[in-house]
């Protein structure tokens, strides 16, 4: 499923170059995979999310940044996107400086399913879950796509979701747990993984 991601359906600028090193990755480190699963998006759009994650990961040298032309419509995904930036444990994560390959490739898998099931826990908290039906059924990063009828109808969702996942982010710490949980989760797969392989840890 991973190679579902393109360039069109990232909401931040990278170059080709980007997918094929992530790709490169998920073929390398392919036992790992079945870490991304479904939540209120279908499996492609969830390892999109773990393509953006990693990307987000990467060291402030790399440059990643929002695509501005994205933010017209993906409106829920950036309100997302900086309260994870905004996080302390993931700003450590992208301070380190010894960052080993399989542990951060792990972290962006993890970290998108347990973002993936927070946002379903938000819709079915708000009364929204018909949009996860609807994700079901098509790729929700390639709306943008869609016909002037499908964008409009899109656009009102994304204003719902905003409005609860605001609330959620503001009023509660699901969000911050999430985000400690999926990482300790990855720690602890990447430490096995290792000592099973009888190597010295980088961690």
């Amino acid at each position: 499923m991973y190679r579902e991601i393109t360039v069109d359906r990232s909401i931040l600028y990278i170059e080709q170059y980007h997918i094929d090193q992530f790709n490169n990755l998920a073929k390398k480190y392919s036992e790992f995979n079945h870490f991304v699963k479904e939540g209120a998006l279908n499996i492609i759009d969830a390892w999109i999310i773990a393509f953006n994650i990693w990307l987000l990961l990467l060291p402030e040298k790399y440059h990643i940044i929002h695509s501005a032309e994205k933010t017209l419509y993906y409106s829920s995904n950036f309100v997302i996107l900086n309260a994870l930036q905004e996080n302390v444990h993931f700003n450590q994560l992208k301070a380190r400086e010894n960052r080993p390959e399989l542990l951060y490739y792990i972290i962006s898998l993890q970290m998108a399913t347990g973002l993936n099931q927070w946002i379903l826990d938000v819709m079915k908290k708000n009364h929204l879950s018909y949009m996860a039906e609807r994700n079901k059924h098509h790729i929700y990063f390639d709306s943008h796509l869609g016909s002037e009828k499908e964008i409009q109808r899109f656009l009102e969702d994304q204003s719902k979701f905003v409005k609860a996942a605001v609330k959620e982010l503001n009023s509660t710490d699901t969000f911050d747990k999430m985000i400690k949980q999926s990482i300790d989760e990855a720690y602890k797969v990447y430490n096995e993984y290792r000592s099973k392989a009888k190597e010295p840890s980088n961690s």
